[in-house]
């Protein structure tokens, strides 16, 4: 009878050409299950050993679930404002006291997203002082401050129809700043040239 790690030994994978989808080598004879290829993407594909504790850490995905709670307060922050000068006084006033809420716990939502990234970067690469990884951090100290201004808004006046419009301004940077983020992620995910970027 076969050990574990020999079973184990015997698994290939196979990676689409076209959007990085990795999928065990029985598959090899169907399409692609993300991009819906047909068989001919596949190709051969050897995936990094990690520590097992690492790999069950990163198998969690923290930090992809984290981050999209800031990325949609960001939205939220820059478009809920605007929307709330339109509507009628009724439901504006409910619009102004959500953003209201959204911007006070935006820099927790940031730095918990940060933190992840942060772990992820050190249990991923052992390391965070890769040029990739120290241009994700300085962005996220961006990220974090400028979402501080918009927690110290709402705390201190809260969001109404006289300072909507500068929400809604630090909610767009606050936006390409994450938006940014992102693109850098898919840059340590896939690499400059991977199929995420170039796709």
């Amino acid at each position: 009878m076969e050990t574990k790690k020999q079973q184990e030994k015997k698994i290939q994978y196979i990676i689409c050409r076209v959007c990085g989808y990795i999928e065990t080598a029985d598959k090899a004879d169907q399409p692609c299950p993300a991009c819906g290829f047909p068989k001919t993407v596949w190709m051969e594909y050897n995936p990094r050993r990690l520590n097992p504790t690492r790999k069950k850490l990163l198998d969690l995905h923290l930090h992809p679930i984290a981050v999209h709670f800031p990325i949609t307060g960001s939205a939220g922050t820059l478009l809920l404002p605007l929307i709330a000068l339109v509507v009628p006084y009724g439901l504006s006033y409910r619009l102004f006291d959500m953003v209201t809420l959204i911007a006070m716990i935006m820099p927790l939502l940031t730095l918990i997203g940060a933190v992840s990234g942060y772990i992820g970067g050190k249990l991923r690469y052992k390391t965070t002082t890769a040029p990739l990884l120290k241009r994700k951090m300085y962005l996220s100290i961006v990220y974090f401050l400028i979402t501080l201004g918009q927690s110290y808004i709402a705390f201190s006046t809260g969001v109404g129809p006289e300072n909507a419009l500068i929400m809604a301004g630090l909610g767009l940077v606050s936006s390409v700043v994450a938006a940014i983020l992102g693109k850098q992620g898919s840059h340590l995910f896939a690499g400059l040239h991977g199929p995420y970027v170039a796709g």
